[in-house]
């Protein structure tokens, strides 16, 4: 009977490092899915700025996500504009020298540049000393004839004082969903 117990919890052992349940590396994003809402249309630990001239709607869609129960909507109207969504806090544990992942998952109908012609972005970097190129994503490009979700990533690696990092949103015109936003170091084998 102890050697049935045994051999079970070694391949329970077995099956779940091969799965990578214990190989997940941290994801240092709070709410990344957008599945805890917060006291208005964004969710908990997140915020928005609207800059001047922009008329844009946010919301925490229950009808289109890439996983879980929502996804965070902006909705422009038709001139755009520019909007910024970000993390309400500098994401922390972050370790000097190691390099990080950032993903999110996004869909768009008419994504656009805004009037002035700022491209929309996911833009990531670090605190006190950022990187330079500023690490960043494309969205025109990525997302050009993509009318489904599309998984998109970068990575940077964090200077030698780092303590924090920052992710930025930039949206500008049409409708955007974004889903599933996650900082995960990446395993330098």
């Amino acid at each position: 009977m102890k050697k049935s117990i045994t051999l079970l919890f070694a391949v329970i052992f077995v099956l779940s490092f091969q799965s990578g349940v214990f190989c997940q590396p941290e994801d240092l994003v709070p709410n990344g899915g957008f599945e805890k809402k917060g006291a208005d249309t964004i969710a908990e630990g997140w915020k928005t700025k609207v800059y001047r001239g922009t008329e844009v709607e946010f919301a925490l869609d229950e009808q289109v996500s890439h996983s879980g129960n929502f996804s965070f909507r902006a909705s422009f109207n038709e001139k755009g504009g520019s909007a910024l969504l970000y993390p309400a806090n500098d994401i922390g544990n972050v370790a000097p020298g190691q390099t990080y992942e950032i993903s999110l998952w996004i869909k768009a109908q008419n994504l656009g540049y805004s009037p002035n012609f700022i491209a929309p972005a996911v833009r990531f970097n670090f605190q006190p000393t950022r990187v330079h190129p500023h690490p960043a994503i494309d969205l025109m490009s990525e997302m050009r004839g993509i009318k489904e979700w599309k998984r998109l990533t970068t990575t940077a690696t964090a200077p030698p004082d780092a303590e924090t990092s920052r992710v930025q949103v930039m949206l500008t015109k049409g409708t955007i969903w974004i889903d599933d936003i996650s900082i995960t170091p990446v395993d330098e084998e």
